[in-house]
Parts: C-alpha cells; sequence; structure tokens
C-alpha cells in the first residue's frame, strides 16, 4: 500500500509539472476514434468482434516507454511474458509450457508471418504501428501455438508522405540506444520505400564477482528493416520486405542463492564464457488485390534463424563444465486467402496455409570428467497444411453469429543420436502425423449503441514435438499434442460521449493433454521426458479502462486475473492435483496517467504488477510478483522531443525464474532501476 501511496504522490508532482510551462486556455473534451484491427485476417471494428482484444498504438508504445515486447506485454491485462536466459515464452490467461520449450501456447505474429520459435519473441520494438493482442484459442484463423491467444504487431507501410525520425538515447549501466526511420515514395502513387535500423548495447546489471567483470548480462543488438511497396493499379497492392538482426548477450545471469557459493542479488559466480549470439533473417512477400468485394492477399515469407549459447554447468568458480547449445531453423510460409471487403450482411474470411520447418539442434554436456559428457544431436522437419474459414452473418442490425473450422494436418519427421564421452551411441528417429479439426462458434448483440455483450466457444492446440535438449533413448524422444476448449462472456462499451472505454471478460479453459516435463530414471542422472499426463484448467476474468476526461488527459487501466491449476497428474507417488501451473503468475494489473500541455511539455506514469507465480510443478519454488513504476517526462516540439525516464523507480526486487540444481536453489533476477534520456528528431 505504501508503494502505491508514494506512486500516486510522485505521479501527481510529475502531472503537475506541465501546468508551470505556460497559460493554460480552455479545457476542452474530446473523444476516442474507433480502433480497427486485423488480427481478424480482415479489417474488423474492434467492438465487433467476439472475443477479447485489446490494442496499443506507436503513442501508448512512446507513452509507456515500451523498448521490447516484454515490456509492451504489460500493457494488456492477463498477458505476461517469460524473458530469461532459457528462452522467452508469452503467457496468456495462464497457459504456459516448461521453462526450455522451443514453442509457445501463445501465438507471435508480426505483419501476418509466423515467429514460431520461443528465442526469437522478445523483439526490440522500433516503427511499430500498434500491437493487437486476441485473447483465448485462435486455432480456426491461426492454426498450432495459438491455442492461448495470438499477438499480433503491425509495422508502417510507406506511403505518398515521406516522414522520419531520429533518435538516441543513453542510459546508466552504459546503456546506448540509436534508431533511425525513413518513409518516401519513390513514384507517386507507384512506387515507394522505407527503412529502419536499431542499434542497443548496454554492459548489463550483473557483475561476475570470481572474474571480477561487470558485464555479464551485456547485451548488444543491431537491427534492419527495408520495404519496397509497389502498388501499379488502384486494386493491387505489392510489399517485399527484409529483416535482419544480430544479437551478443553475456548469459551469466543465474545465480546460487544456497549453499557456498551463494551470492547477491544480481551477483553471480561462474567460471564459464556464459555468452550467445544469434542471428536472424526474414524476407518476405505480401500481395493484396483489392476488388469491389472481395480481397485477396498472399504472404510468402523464410525466416532463418541460428543461436548458440554456452553457460556454466554448476553455476560456480568450479571447472566443472559447460552446457554448449546450439538451434539452426529455416522456416518457409505461405498463406493465400480470400476476405469480404467492407460491411456486408455477411463478412467472412477464407484461405490455405502451407508450412515447412528445418530444426537442426546441438546440445552438448562438455564435462571435465569424460564419463560425464554427452552429446545430443537432433534433426526434424515439420510441414503443415490447413484449409479454413470464418463467417460472420447479421441476423439482425444488431445481432451478428460467427462460426469457423480450420482442417490442419502436420507430419513431423525427427532423428536423434546421443553418445556419451566413453564412446557409446545410440540412434534413433520418430516420423508421425496428426490432422486436427478447430472449430469456433459466437455470437454478438449490440445492447445499445455503446453497448455489446458476447458469448464465444473455441479450440486451439499445441503441437506434438521432439525433445531435443535432455532425451537418450528412443522412449522418451516424442510427445504429442495437447488441446484447449475455451468459454467467453465479456461486454464492450464506451461512455460518456465515447470519453470512456471499458472493456471486460469471464472465461473458462480446458487442458487436455497437457504437455509436462518428467523426470526420467531409466535415461540417467538428469534426463528428462516431456508427456501428455497432465489434465489442467484456466479460470479468471479480465476488465480495461481507457478515459480521456479532458484535452491532453489520458487515464489508462486494467487488472486480470487467471487462475490456472492442474486437475490430473501423478508421477509414481506424487500427485500434483490442485498445484498451480508454473510459470503463470495469476494476477496481472497496471495503471497510466500522461498529460501533455499544449505548451508541449508532458508526463507520464505507469504502475506494472503481477500476482504470484510459481516455477515448478510441485509448487516449492515461487515469486510473489512485481510491483513496478516507470516514469517519464519531457517536452515536445513540432519536430523534435525530449524525455527524461525511470523504469522500476523503487528498485522492486523480484525473481524471473528459479530451479533446484544439484540440490541448490538457482535464481534469476529481475530487472533493477534504469533511468535515461532520449532526444528525437523527427522530418
Amino acid at each position: 500500500m505504501r508503494r502505491i501511496i508514494r506512486f500516486a504522490a510522485m505521479a501527481a508532482v510529475f502531472l503537475a509539472l506541465p501546468a508551470y510551462a505556460g497559460e493554460q486556455q480552455s479545457v476542452n473534451t474530446y473523444t476516442m476514434d474507433t480502433v480497427t484491427v486485423t488480427a481478424t485476417k480482415r479489417e474488423q471494428n474492434v467492438k465487433d468482434i467476439a472475443s477479447s482484444i485489446s490494442v496499443a498504438s506507436d503513442i501508448d508504445l512512446e507513452n509507456s516507454s515500451s523498448k521490447t515486447l516484454q515490456d509492451a506485454t504489460r500493457l494488456f491485462t492477463n498477458v505476461h511474458m517469460k524473458s530469461t536466459s532459457s528462452g522467452n515464452e508469452i503467457v496468456i490467461r495462464g497457459f504456459s509450457t516448461w521453462d526450455t520449450a522451443l514453442q509457445s501456447p501463445a501465438g507471435l505474429y508480426i505483419d501476418g508471418i509466423p515467429y514460431p520459435l520461443s528465442f526469437m519473441q522478445n523483439i526490440y520494438l522500433h516503427d511499430i504501428e500498434r500491437i493487437e493482442v486476441v485473447r483465448g484459442p485462435q486455432g480456426t484463423l491461426y492454426g498450432k501455438n495459438s491455442e492461448s491467444g495470438v499477438v499480433n504487431l503491425v509495422r508502417r507501410i510507406p506511403d505518398n508522405m515521406t516522414q522520419g525520425s531520429v533518435f538516441t538515447e543513453i542510459g546508466n549501466y552504459d546503456t546506448i540506444r540509436v534508431g533511425a526511420a525513413v518513409a518516401a515514395p519513390l513514384l507517386e502513387d507507384k512506387a515507394y520505400f522505407s527503412g529502419s535500423y536499431l542499434r542497443h548495447q548496454t554492459d548489463g546489471y550483473v557483475k561476475n564477482t570470481y572474474k571480477g567483470d561487470d558485464q555479464a548480462a551485456r547485451h548488444e543488438l543491431d537491427s534492419g528493416r527495408v520495404m519496397l511497396r509497389v502498388t501499379p493499379t488502384e486494386e493491387l497492392d505489392l510489399r517485399f520486405s527484409l529483416d535482419a538482426a544480430r544479437n551478443e548477450d553475456g548469459r551469466g545471469t543465474m545465480r546460487l542463492a544456497t549453499g557456498p557459493n551463494r551470492s547477491g542479488r544480481h551477483e553471480v559466480r561462474s567460471d564459464a564464457a556464459d555468452k550467445a549470439s544469434s542471428n536472424l533473417v526474414v524476407p518476405a512477400l505480401v500481395a493484396d488485390y483489392t476488388g469491389n468485394s472481395v480481397k485477396a492477399t498472399s504472404i510468402t515469407s523464410y525466416i532463418g534463424y541460428d543461436y548458440k549459447m554456452i553457460s556454466d554447468i554448476d553455476r560456480t568458480p568450479a571447472p566443472v563444465g559447460v552446457s554448449d547449445m546450439k538451434i539452426d531453423q529455416d522456416n518457409f510460409t505461405q498463406e493465400l486467402r480470400l476476405a469480404s471487403v467492407g460491411e456486408q450482411k455477411l463478412s467472412w474470411v477464407s484461405g490455405v496455409f502451407l508450412a515447412r520447418t528445418s530444426t537442426r539442434t546441438d546440445m552438448d554436456r562438455l564435462r571435465m570428467m569424460a564419463a560425464g559428457t554427452t552429446y545430443l544431436h537432433t534433426k526434424y522437419t515439420e510441414k503443415t497444411g490447413a484449409l479454413f474459414g470464418q463467417a460472420t452473418y447479421s441476423l439482425l442490425d444488431n445481432l451478428r453469429l460467427s462460426a469457423g473450422l480450420r482442417v490442419e494436418h502436420t507430419r513431423l519427421d525427427g532423428d536423434q543420436s546421443w553418445e556419451n564421452g566413453l564412446g557409446v551411441r545410440r540412434d534413433y528417429g520418430k516420423r508421425t502425423d496428426f490432422t486436427e479439426f478447430l472449430p469456433m462458434a459466437s455470437t454478438s448483440w449490440d445492447i445499445t449503441d455503446n453497448l455489446t455483450s458476447y458469448v464465444s466457444w473455441s479450440q486451439g492446440y499445441l503441437p506434438g514435438g521432439f525433445n531435443v535438449f535432455s532425451a537418450s533413448n528412443q522412449d522418451n524422444f516424442y510427445y504429442d499434442p495437447e488441446y484447449s476448449t475455451n468459454y467467453e462472456a465479456g461486454l464492450k462499451s464506451n461512455w460518456l460521449d465515447s470519453k470512456l472505454l471499458a472493456n471486460m471478460a469471464v472465461f473458462h479453459s480446458k487442458i487436455r493433454d497437457k504437455q509436462v516435463r518428467e523426470e526420467d530414471p531409466s535415461g540417467g542422472v538428469g534426463t528428462w521426458k516431456f508427456t501428455n499426463s497432465a489434465q489442467a484448467h484456466s479460470s479468471g476474468a479480465e476488465l480495461e479502462l481507457k478515459a480521456y476526461p479532458i484535452t491532453g488527459l489520458e487515464l489508462r487501466g486494467g487488472i486480470g486475473y487467471a487462475r490456472s491449476k492442474i486437475d490430473e497428474w501423478t508421477v509414481g507417488s506424487t500427485n500434483y492435483e490442485g498445484n498451480r501451473l508454473p510459470w503463470a503468475p495469476d494476477l496481472t494489473y497496471n495503471l497510466g496517467i500522461g498529460y501533455t500541455h499544449q505548451s508541449g511539455f508532458f508526463a507520464q506514469a505507469d504502475f506494472f504488477g503481477s500476482g504470484k507465480q510459481y516455477f515448478d510443478a510441485e509448487n516449492s519454488l515461487s515469486d510473489s510478483g512485481y510491483k513496478t513504476v516507470n516514469l517519464q517526462g519531457g517536452y515536445r516540439g513540432e519536430n523534435w522531443e525530449f524525455s527524461v525516464w525511470g523504469k522500476n523507480v523503487f528498485d522492486d526486487r523480484y525473481a524471473i525464474k528459479k530451479l533446484i540444481a544439484n540440490d541448490q536453489t538457482i535464481v534469476e533476477d529481475g530487472d533493477p532501476m534504469t533511468f535515461g534520456t532520449t532526444i528525437t528528431w523527427r522530418f
């Protein structure tokens, strides 16, 4: 409570500052614009979509100082992003998976292109137009990896307007961030170009006291994007884009919290290199043809991604050994769809989706004792084909019925070799396929012009896969798909002549054949298998509010509750029934207050929080959650902007990961207080 009071007091001071910047004119009210999204694969008003959907604009991202996707997810209730040294995971409504999973129950799409690998997903935001989050299974439109929802990033498309920006940012921990973006027509009404570049580097906030190194969590990123757009006719729109990114990271972020080698917050005592690097390249071609009543869209993409990481096995100064991991993935996708155009009694979308993913992984545990060394090499391909369709029919002017179905077939073909330091080797493989039917149905009713209710039912799934990090034989190599069914009801409303927006939803989701991790004694010490042994459910609600009471003042807030529990899961004599699913906080909430004075001075205060989460199925490792305050203030001129900002300004202490290894507790700490200043020039 004291922290909330301090936040309110500091926010009041921050918001009062612009009032003294100049004489204030008469106060006028204004209303919110209608929000149109494309997450349903056709342009729709958020109010008309029978699902819990939220949108953050580029202004929202800038005002909240959201620099990464993890930052941005805190703007959305019942959305949490786990981003640790062992990977990323988008958790929506309590749907989570194990710590090192390569795929997430929530899908990430950027300009309609899927980013399936978890290590790809905590991207740095730059030149983003908006972020859309659709909660609940989205199997009909998106298929696999969308059983809890979808996060859809939409970037700017160049047109006849010439515009650009350049910014530089300096922060503590020797942090430097610079970027530029430009868009311009090459031939008016016919050809256009855009390009952007981002550089981010920091020493990080973790010190290796054994090595005397204060850059154990260093980070270097270079990313860029170019787009060429051609519109030879009014109906045809062709866009070729190329994205590329390079990361160099320090991975010395996990510390021992118990035992003789324990260390304090943001301190580690590792003897290994603890470093990682990745490269990403994404060429894509999008073609739109818009007729009088039908729009045809083709999205062709390729993702090439490689990731390497070396980390200390025991997290101590002792030269025990290192884990040497490599991931190399090539992902081809093709989607062709047709959709209705404009407002019609029957609006619809249908299409075909094809994908081929080739993945190669190495997981070598190199120990000083040869007998303890193991080499694990995996190659697998995943081929997917799907047909889908979804339609909404206006039965009455204020009553809409929707239904859809996706038929998706996936074939998996994998091979693995396991070898130890003594020369013992095993080779084995698995070929399998499965066909999924993913329906949805909903109805929405405009009770009044400003109040809409809806109910929906939908299904989703997370595909089966291979144990690429800890398998040792045929029996623990493969696991089957898991499935979810969601029941949801909600209200969407706007009040006070559209100066107040309030949306709420309640839901209950059942998860069957839940993918879980279990120890496998038959494989030896440290061997895990992944099975479909559990049944679970998640129930909860979310509420979001946004208000613009007077010109220049924005109030935003939300709270989400998602309690995900295990219904059935027994391992030997251990029964996990009633335990919470790990990596899923039960509570997420945010409060934002922003004010921009007519003179150009502005201030923003944000309060973000999460509830308790567990890190293991036994529920023996947990963290009470975080309560962080971000502040930002500055001046926006006609062409330039200056701001001073601080994140987690009260330096709230929390953990983002805990595990038990060799009877010791290992912890990865959350971000400390950071601060800096940013200067931006726009033209």
